[in-house]
């Protein structure tokens, strides 16, 4: 038996993705800035190149195409106002270098310490987009709080990162939800 689904017409700029929602940070008019960025990913194992698609607006951007250097913060869902504060606030109107216990590493990229995980990079290349530049960083160093670990590993689900879906007219932010299964090992039972 076949059974037909109905289908309709979206609009070619919907995004199932759910992406991370992180804070970038970079040295913009010699002071640490940040702003909230979901389009991030890693693309590379080795070396680790992560990739961020900034709108050419943000001041953070300019931070980044100056001194080559950036860092992504992965901030807890208890996090979700300051990092939505951070999304929705200019760096060219407010000065956000003392919104953050902010530390450095290696490259001297500023890091949000409460942020369970950071991962500071130097970047390798720019593209051009029509409205946003994407921005491709070596991971450099990365860093984790201790409590976000069980047993020296990192723990998903202490860490508790926010998770954004954009969908046109209706953004907005996600938890995490259950581990279902165990990655290249699920699908072994059709194997048999």
């Amino acid at each position: 038996m076949v059974i037909s689904l109905s289908k309709i017409k979206l609009d070619q700029r919907f995004s199932p993705y759910q992406m991370p929602a992180v804070i970038i940070g970079s040295i913009a008019n010699d002071k640490p800035n940040f702003m909230l960025c979901t389009w991030v990913s890693r693309l590379n194992r080795s070396p680790p190149i992560w990739m961020a698609s900034i709108n050419r607006k943000h001041l953070t951007l300019e931070g980044i195409r100056e001194n080559k250097i950036f860092s992504i913060n992965f901030p807890s869902t208890n996090m979700v106002a300051i990092a939505d504060y951070i999304g929705i606030t200019s760096g060219r109107l407010k000065d956000k270098s003392e919104t953050f216990d902010v530390f450095f590493g290696e490259t001297k990229a500023p890091m949000v310490r409460d942020c369970p995980l950071n991962i500071e990079l130097k970047v390798t290349k720019t593209t051009e987009l029509p409205d946003h530049f994407i921005i491709f960083g070596e991971a450099i160093n990365t860093y984790i709080s201790e409590s976000n670990c069980t047993d020296g590993k990192p723990d998903l689900k202490k860490m508790n990162p926010i998770v954004y879906t954009g969908i046109e007219k209706q953004p907005s932010y996600w938890s995490i939800g259950d581990k279902i299964a165990d990655a290249f090992k699920i699908g072994k039972e059709f194997k048999k």
